[in-house]
């Protein structure tokens, strides 16, 4: 008996598999929320960032310019931003399943048995979503620095990133690449039934 108890409550209470899956627009409507928060947390992490880099640089507040073009190009600050940028998502996905984006949109993202993702999943998901991302960066870098074309054709290019996304028009069941990878998927939630008025 306690076995069972055990079990049931490392789920969550109201797992739901029979939900439809989200359509393409509302997921691309839901990205649009999520980057523009995105934008604002990269920004604040960017200050924090700011702060020990002048420290261990050894670089005063008027040499600012001179440190944004040294540290804020190197490894480690890109590794840093992929850690918050990872943890950003990861917390929403692993308390509740809905980012700023998908709550708008009354999505939620969860496992196919209709679960809350672990982090696990959620690194997972997360590198298989950015792997576009990374290559349209490459891609629009030795396109830049060749001058193949010229401005705003190259930023065409950023259509790559959202190949893990598109991957829903050919996918029969509506799932996207990192859905697929990390046994996924974002279902649109019904609407929940308005309180009947009090005499």
């Amino acid at each position: 008996m306690s076995n069972k108890n055990s079990t049931s409550s490392d789920k969550p209470s109201n797992p739901v598999v029979n939900l439809p899956a989200a359509s393409l627009l509302r997921i691309l409507g839901a990205w649009v929320y999520d980057f523009m928060l995105l934008c604002a947390v990269w920004l604040l992490a960017g200050v924090v960032y700011l702060i020990p880099a002048q420290i261990f640089s050894n670089i005063d507040s008027s040499q600012t310019e001179s440190l944004s073009t040294t540290e804020f190009t190197g490894p480690l600050f890109y590794s840093y931003l992929f850690i918050v940028t990872w943890f950003f998502f990861a917390w929403f996905w692993t308390h509740g399943g809905q980012t700023l984006g998908l709550r708008t949109w009354s999505l939620r993202l969860q496992t196919v048995e209709g679960h809350a993702l672990n982090w696990t999943l959620t690194l997972l998901r997360f590198m298989v979503a950015g792997a576009p991302w990374l290559l349209a960066l490459f891609l629009y870098a030795q396109i830049s620095d060749s001058q193949l074309i010229e401005p705003p054709y190259q930023y065409i290019i950023f259509l790559v990133g959202f190949t893990g996304v598109f991957w829903i028009v050919l996918d029969r069941q509506n799932r996207s690449l990192q859905d697929i990878f990390s046994h996924t998927r974002i279902v649109k939630l019904p609407k929940k039934p308005k309180k009947a008025k009090k005499n």
